[in-house]
Formats: C-alpha cells, structure tokens, sequence
C-alpha cells in the first residue's frame, strides 16, 4: 500500500464538538437476525429521496408477484420501487409516510396472499461486466441510501466527468443511541457486505473502500477481516480495510465520518465527490450484493424494533410496507404504556402519528418511549449566549448566531444572513439542543429558516422563470413584427418593381409602335 493510500486513514482526525451518549444498544444487538415474516397488508410508499414520488404502473385489482415493478420514477432522483410479496393491489391513494414530517404521500397498499410468489425470474444471472452494467443493475433494483436521506445509490455513479481517483467508504459507524441494525447486519452478512462493496468499487473504477466501524462493537471488524482474506482480496489488487472510529456522536454523519478517516473537510455546498469520496452504508453495500449476485430488488431492510416498553427488542429482516405496529407487535411492545413512536434514535429521529405506517427503505430503526423516557416539554427560555452550543456543533457552526438572525425582525434579511453563516451546512443533529441551558429546540430553528430559505429561492425561481418568458415573449412578438415590416417592405419593393418593369415595357411597346407608325408612314 503506497504513502498515498496510508494518508487516508492513519492517523485518524478529529471533528470539532459532539457528545459521549448512553448507547442503549446491546438489548437489540445480542439475538441474530429474525425474519418479520408477511403481514397481512403492505404499505408501500413510492416515495424517496424527501419528497420524489413514483408513478405507480399498477391498478387496484391487479395481481402482483414479488419482485414485480409498481412504481416507476419521473424524477431523475427517484427510485424504481417493487412488490415485497406475492398479492393483490387493494389502494392507491395518500397516507401518512415515514418520513420526518409524515405528511401524507403516494401509497401503494398490497393484501398478501401468503404464497410469496416470485415474478418469473431470467434463466440465467448475467454478472455485469462494466461499470454502466453495475449502475444500470443498481437503479433497476430500487436501491437508494439507507443510511439516510435516501439519495439514489446509482446517481453517485453515474456521473459525466468521474474523479480519475476514488475511495468508497462503507458507513457502518451508528452513532446515534438503541440503532443496532448495522452492526447486526456486519454480523450475520460479513460476506454479502464485503462482495456489494466491491461491485461499488467497480462501478467507481476503483480499488480502494474503507469500512468504518465504531470501536465500541465487539466481533464485527474481526469478521469482515475474515472475510477479506478468505476472499483473497488483497492478492486480487483490492485495498478493503476496515477502521475503527471513535464511538461519539455524531462520528456516522457523512461531513464527519469523512473528517475523523482522511482529515479532510467537505466544502460548504458540496457533495463527498469533490474529495474524490463515495459513502454508502453497510446496508446499501448488502442490497447492491442481493440486486446483482442474486436478482433480488430492494424489498427488505433490517430494522431495529427497540425502546423501553419493548419486551423483547432486537433486529428484524422486514419487508418494505410493513406495518409499524406488526414489527411492534413482534417484539412484545407495551402499546398501552408507549407514550411516543420515534423514527430512528432519540437525537436525530421523529416521531410518528401512529403505527399504522408502512416500513420505507431508510426507516432504521422503531423506538418505542414511555412518558418519562421522552424529553418532557420544558418552557424555551432566553438564550444567554453561553456558548455551549458553539462547543457541540460538529459543523462549526454558530448556532447562537443563526437563531439572532432568524429571530430578526426584518425576515427576509434576516434569513439570508443566516444563510451567509451556512445555515444549509447544519446537519440537525441536535448536539445544540441537547446541552443547550435555556432548553431551546434549536434544530427546529433552522429546519424553519432551511424551509423558508428554500421556499424564498423557489418564488424568486419563478419570478426569474415568469420574466425570462415575458422577456422571451416580448422578443418573440418584437422578431414577428420585424418580420412582418420586412415581409411588407419586400413586397412593396416587389410591387414597385414590377409597376417599375410593367412602364419599361409600356415604354418599349410604345416605341415599337411608334417605329411601326413611323415606317407605314414614309411608305
């Protein structure tokens, strides 16, 4: 391995602020993983990515069949979404969705039939043999970030100008509280993880991935190693090297897990391929392995069903639209004693209206709460400017500063100040208002400003879009009239060119004739 490549990783960095939290995880992570089986309905929303919904290719009453396609995208960052299971479409209509502000969304709801019967499968599995091959598999398969915010894992390859040199790292650092789905994942799938990142690599034309790890999980790095040298991997000219990373949140954000590996910072307003950088999560890695080796589409993700009314937490292989409540059932929940339903963990999660929710692909985690586990509802007070937030912020950031300004009086001043100090950087993880004195939701602040900054962006959008077609309809109509004044001088020259030719004619005839007169005459 040259210098080069040593420098990525050795000697780990730092990122500025975070917290040491509880972790909560070894009741969830002890048991293997358990297949959730068939519910008896499906949920399936068709939307990804925060917000792009799919457009659904099936009607109510059809037959479907696992594996089958229901919805195809019309954004160029939606996802190709499939049947979990064998059954018959019963809705198409809006219903409450995972995501963080579970507004309602497209929803496919499928009765199961129980006989989880496959769509009629090719013959033969053809492994890709180029990269275009990889990223065409990829996006056919549905699969997106499931880390996350739900990104299409096939745009971050797909790109017109590559970088010539490319480090992939797999995302298997959880840092927030009860999430224990990754790791339970590494344990039982070492394997399956190990080959899906290779076939990443491929698609990136490269040959280098780190596996980031947290260093408080026990067993994981020794086999994924395993694998590795079982693989052959490093004689085969494959550099797969898997980093433990200091346990304190948020390490697993993308901008920080990427500080602590290279020591490098990603710019404001731009995306880990401007390092030359590819990040997947653990399980995304494990779906690009079941779409290409084995044909299967992104139907199921392991979940982590937790929380202190949960008699019995651990990890499910859960299809894509089941219910909350089913998975809750499962493990054994006190429903009468749950006083909050969190998607995700305590720091970064939301909560949910109810359980009568489908399971989406980047859903994680269902954290169950009693009354006095949940954050009680504490009056804001005043901020005293402390400065305990500045402390936390892993992004840098001024948290103190951006809540003045969007705060301000003058709104839309005040905003665009606040989006001078990257208010757009903010990763919302919460560090800010979990040691912030005066018990203010910070986060919640600058979800506001992001919304309106965007909503801001999107009118002045349109009010460039309306005055560039006034300006174009204004034009065009001006292009007509000169047309129509150069049709008409054209033609009056057309006229008085030809009264001009009729007279020289006249002229001429008049002449002949006269000759003729004169001729008859001397005869």
């Amino acid at each position: 391995m040259s210098k080069k490549q040593d420098v990525l990783i050795q000697p780990l960095a730092h990122f500025h602020g975070g917290l040491v939290l509880r972790h909560h995880k070894k009741m969830s992570c002890t048991a293997p993983l358990q297949h959730a089986g068939i519910p008896d309905e499906l949920l399936v929303s068709i939307k990804a990515n925060r917000g792009h919904v799919s457009e659904p290719v099936v009607q109510i009453g059809d037959k479907v069949l696992k594996g089958q396609v229901i919805a195809y995208p019309i954004h160029p960052f939606g996802a190709v979404f499939h049947a979990p299971t064998s059954g018959r479409v019963t809705a198409i209509n809006s219903a409450n969705s995972a995501s963080q502000d579970a507004l309602p969304g497209a929803c496919i709801s499928i009765q199961t039939d129980g006989q989880d019967q496959w769509v009629t499968p090719p013959e033969t599995i053809e492994l890709p043999s180029t990269a275009n091959a990889i990223i065409k598999k990829i996006r056919a398969a549905g699969i997106i970030g499931m880390g996350g915010a739900g990104f299409p894992t096939h745009v971050k390859y797909d790109q017109s100008s590559p970088p010539t040199s490319t480090t992939i790292i797999i995302n298997g650092a959880e840092c927030e509280p009860y999430i224990s789905c990754d790791e339970r994942l590494m344990l039982d799938h070492p394997q399956d993880i190990i080959k899906g990142t290779l076939w990443l690599l491929k698609a990136a034309h490269s040959k280098r991935a780190i596996i980031a790890i947290e260093d408080n999980i026990g067993g994981v790095k020794k086999r994924l190693e395993a694998e590795i040298k079982q693989l052959k991997l490093k004689q085969q000219g494959w550099h797969i090297t898997v980093v433990k990373v200091p346990t304190i949140y948020p390490t697993g954000g993308e901008k920080q897990l990427i500080k602590v590996l290279t020591g490098k910072e990603v710019p404001s307003g731009q995306t880990p391929l401007s390092l030359g950088i590819i990040m997947q999560n653990v399980a995304t890695a494990k779906a690009v392995y079941d779409a290409i080796e084995l044909h299967k589409p992104l139907i199921e993700r392991v979940v982590t069903v937790t929380g202190d009314v949960v008699a019995e937490p651990r990890n499910y292989t859960a299809l894509i639209g089941t219910p909350f409540n089913y998975l809750l059932n499962l493990a054994a929940c006190d429903f009468t004693a749950m006083d909050k339903l969190v998607i995700g963990g305590p720091m970064m999660g939301y909560a949910m209206p109810h359980a009568e929710i489908g399971l989406e692909k980047t859903t994680n985690c269902l954290l169950a709460l009693p009354a006095e586990s949940t954050k009680p509802e504490i009056e804001a007070m005043p901020c005293i400017r402390c400065g305990d937030c500045v402390k936390a912020c892993p992004q840098e950031l001024l948290p103190q500063q951006l809540l003045w300004y969007i705060n301000g009086n003058d709104q839309q001043n005040d905003l665009e100040k606040a989006r001078d100090h990257h208010v757009f950087d903010c990763i919302e993880c919460g560090a800010c208002s979990w040691v912030c004195p005066s018990h203010i939701n910070l986060v919640d602040f600058y979800r506001f400003a992001k919304s309106e900054l965007t909503y801001m962006d999107h009118k002045k959008a349109k009010a460039q879009a309306a005055k560039q077609r006034h300006d174009d309809r204004a034009a065009r109509l001006e292009r007509i009239k000169a047309e129509r004044q150069a049709k008409r001088r054209s033609k009056t020259a057309q006229l008085a060119d030809k009264k001009s030719a009729q007279k020289e004619i006249s002229a001429v005839l008049s002449r002949i004739k006269q000759q003729s007169n004169n001729k008859q005459t001397d005869e």
